[in-house]
């Protein structure tokens, strides 16, 4: 009977597992994202070019995005997001979020958030459905068990 229990369980304890690293992802980039917007110095920037990546599934667009820190210092970033099609135009302004220690390493305000959203809201499902396994599973036993 102990065998079958734990192999009948760590299936779906492997699904829960798997949910919360998605929810784990989506939660880290999200807190990461708005500490920086926290923290950090808003600028106007540009898009001034669109770098080109390509794999075995097509081409993305990630943008190189220019801008002026509060001392006069021009930077230049790609940023951390790509898309097909592109989410921005060459010359689109942007407004970026940048922390003054290293403004090369900031981000274009506000994106990558429905992302987040959905890494959380796919590890969410994962975790409930894995959950309901569980219980069912467990239920299932202890009303086939002879002890019960």
């Amino acid at each position: 009977m102990r065998f079958i229990f734990h192999k009948q369980i760590i299936g779906p304890s492997l699904f829960i597992l798997f949910g919360l690293l998605f929810f784990a992802i989506g939660s880290g980039l999200t807190y990461r994202q708005r500490s920086l917007e926290k923290q950090g110095i808003e600028a106007p920037g540009v898009v001034v070019d669109l770098q080109e990546n390509y794999d075995s599934d097509g081409s993305t667009y990630t943008p190189i995005v220019q801008f002026k820190t509060v001392e006069g210092q021009s930077v230049q970033f790609l940023s951390t997001y790509s898309s097909s099609p592109p989410d921005y135009d060459v010359g689109e302004p942007v407004i970026v979020v940048y922390v003054p220690a290293q403004p090369e390493k900031a981000v274009i305000k506000g994106e990558g958030q429905l992302l987040h959203i959905i890494f959380m809201l796919v590890g969410g499902v994962i975790v409930t459905g894995g959950s309901y396994f569980v219980y069912t599973t467990l239920r299932n036993l202890i009303a086939l068990s002879p002890e019960a």
